[in-house]
């Protein structure tokens, strides 16, 4: 009886909106939560519901959705096989360094939550309606998260508003005030956003998908997010090595960068809002033995010190216990919480945290700081830990990579790994899965209507 009742068409119509709400208020409880608990004085505890309401709306999604696209299914079973793998492996790194079943269940969410939402919205055979809805919450996100961060720094500037001893710069976090790197964290989502919507949204005009790109340069100066750019011309970089079997493309994407680049570089020299750039451009801070490197590496050096076995190089020092963010600020942060769930910790995230503090080159740029997402993933879950984050990047890339705009932004988000925690950031790395989904399911809907328009071709033909 119930299969007949969920396979009629007003069913499945509203069953195909309930997942797609369900969605909606995921997204929701993460891109907000911080600045929710900051105006209401909320309990903090609130900030971390997502990690509960993802896998919940993902089963939901699972178990509801009547998805019959053999795409879809299939990339279902391999985003579930690689989820598999990586909670394998950081149960296995909690075995085996005595770390607390809430360290594995914490990373596990750190990790695999983008590509649990990822996942869930690929299931739903969304129709145009939903696509729409979602639409809409994307682009008004990206404004409110815009105008907060814009009024943010002079409210905090001026003394009206308390960013938890942040200036106006590194306050401005937008929708993830207050932490301390919201200004990254929110300037990213809208050079991502910026890019969706220049490119894909173009249902909207032309200036008005410019004025974007160009608010989106003016948050990064004002917030002071310089590592962004740094991090989208090293994308750039890695996007034109990807092309070069195409040689028009390759080419076009060498005079676009030869054009920004020059661009660019004419600001930096000649406009003083640019003059922030050149710190990086101190020749002996790269040199064999220079600055840049001893900082860097120091948690290298630190977690490579504590190896035990050579079974540390397999499976890391455990969850938590090196300097991914759940090492280096979350189990610190929420202690009160963990603590008496059994949660464990090492010295070495808040050795890295000190020497960051102490370090000049590393409290001017979060560039040079040694508390960085691969080497995180890497301290904590060893070789094996970073092998399956890779195979679910590889699957976020093979099959959400779906343009130059999507694929520049996720490999933007690879060098933001060699930068800080961005790839352990609930809010921002949400925000990407549901521009990645959104892109893949307006894709799905177009080939739908250009098979359902041959068809009908076709069929005129034969009569």
């Amino acid at each position: 009886m119930y299969l007949q009742i969920v396979t009629t068409n007003k069913s499945q119509k509203k069953e195909i909106i309930s997942n797609t709400t369900l969605i909606i208020f995921a997204f929701s409880t993460v891109f907000y939560s911080r600045i929710f608990c900051a105006i209401t004085r909320a309990p903090t505890i609130l900030n971390l519901a997502h990690f509960a309401v993802v896998p919940l709306v993902l089963g939901i999604v699972l178990f509801t959705s009547r998805a019959k696209d053999r795409k879809q299914i299939a990339i279902a079973y391999s985003f579930l096989f690689g989820l598999f793998i990586l909670l394998v492996v950081v149960l296995a790194s909690a075995l085996w360094n005595n770390a607390g079943l809430i360290n594995a269940i914490v990373s596990f969410m750190m990790l695999g939550e983008p590509f649990m939402f990822l996942l869930a919205i690929t299931c739903i055979p969304m129709s145009t309606e939903s696509i729409t809805r979602m639409k809409k919450l994307l682009i008004w996100s990206a404004l409110i998260n815009f105008l907060l961060a814009a009024v943010q720094k002079p409210l905090i500037d001026s003394g009206k508003i308390y960013a938890n001893g942040l200036d106006g710069t590194d306050g401005c976090g937008g929708v993830f005030f207050v932490s301390g790197a919201g200004n990254y964290v929110s300037a990213s989502v809208s050079i991502a956003f910026s890019l969706y919507f220049f490119i894909h949204e173009k249902t909207f005009p032309l200036w008005m998908r410019i004025m974007a790109i160009i608010a989106t340069f003016w948050q990064i100066l004002f917030s002071d997010s310089k590592q962004l750019v740094l991090a989208y011309l090293v994308a750039w970089g890695l996007l034109i090595l990807v092309n070069l079997k195409d040689m028009s493309k390759t080419i076009k994407l060498l005079i676009a960068s030869v054009i920004f680049g020059c661009g660019f570089l004419w600001c930096v020299q000649n406009l003083e809002a640019f003059a922030a750039f050149t710190v990086w451009a101190r020749p002996e801070l790269y040199e064999p033995n220079g600055e840049a490197w001893y900082a860097k590496f120091y948690s290298v050096r630190a977690i490579l010190s504590q190896y035990q076995s050579s079974l540390n190089w397999l499976f890391g020092l455990g969850p938590g216990h090196t300097v991914s963010r759940l090492g280096a600020w979350f189990l610190r942060d929420y202690w009160s919480l963990l603590g008496p769930l059994g949660a464990t910790t090492t010295p070495i995230g808040q050795e890295a945290i000190d020497f960051v503090n102490s370090f000049w080159l590393c409290y001017s740029s979060s560039l040079f700081s040694p508390i960085f997402g691969w080497a995180g993933i890497w301290g904590d879950l060893g070789l094996l830990g970073l092998g399956a984050y890779l195979f679910l990047s590889f699957l976020a890339w093979q099959h959400f990579g779906l343009d130059d705009s999507l694929k520049v932004t996720l490999l933007a988000i690879f060098v933001f790994g060699f930068i800080f925690t961005q790839m352990e950031e609930p809010g921002f790395m949400l925000a990407i899965a549901f521009i990645l989904g959104l892109s893949w399911q307006k894709q799905r809907l177009r080939k739908q209507a250009q098979q359902a328009t041959r068809a009908a071709q076709q069929q005129g033909l034969i009569l």
